[in-house]
């Protein structure tokens, strides 16, 4: 008896993990293919707004002009310093050797993984912001967009992750920063 349920309980986890590869590969296919059928329909549609509403309406589009343009340029900021940084750090340890190379590569992408999505927040922040005004339908499918972008860059950002703690541990993964030239 012990043998067929040890064979159940491994055909289910084998079932599990294959349903997993399954979703693991699906969902990026299926958000990219969404991320073209919106850009697809933006290029031949016509920008679309609403008439105003109420008289004060100019002026809170004024106000609301200055939050967004504030919101884009913290994008701006944000992904501008993260690659600065990035590209110095890199140059920092280029001549390092191998193994701590290595080590803060892997610092080095997983910190611009996590300003890029912050940097696609403000992004996004600053669509919500121009929507809340003066929403067109073109408006709408950018802000769609984005937030698709942002979805599929957190999903690879977790795979990068956890592909980081299955090679060196599991926990909050800080690669370490040995070298081992000076061990030995």
């Amino acid at each position: 008896m012990s043998d067929s349920s040890s064979q159940t309980s491994f055909d289910e986890g084998n079932s599990k993990n294959n349903v997993q590869k399954c979703l693991d590969f699906a969902l990026p296919v299926i958000l990219i293919a969404g991320l073209v059928g919106i850009l697809a329909i933006m290029r031949g549609e016509p920008v679309q707004g609403y008439q105003p509403i109420f008289p004060q309406e100019r002026w809170l589009t004024g106000i609301v002009a200055y939050l967004v343009m504030g919101a884009e340029l913290a994008t701006a900021l944000v992904i501008g310093a993260a690659l600065v940084q990035a590209t110095i750090d890199y140059a920092k340890h280029l001549f390092d050797s191998i193994n701590r190379q290595i080590n803060y590569t892997e610092r080095i992408r997983l910190r611009l993984g996590h300003m890029l999505n912050l940097g696609l927040e403000f992004a996004i922040g600053s669509d919500i912001l121009r929507l809340a005004v003066a929403p067109s339908s073109q408006d709408i499918l950018i802000l769609f967009a984005k937030v698709l972008l942002r979805i599929l860059l957190n999903y690879f950002l977790d795979r990068e992750i956890k592909a980081s703690e299955e090679l060196c541990g599991p926990g909050n993964y800080v690669p370490p920063l040995i070298d081992f030239e000076e061990i030995d």
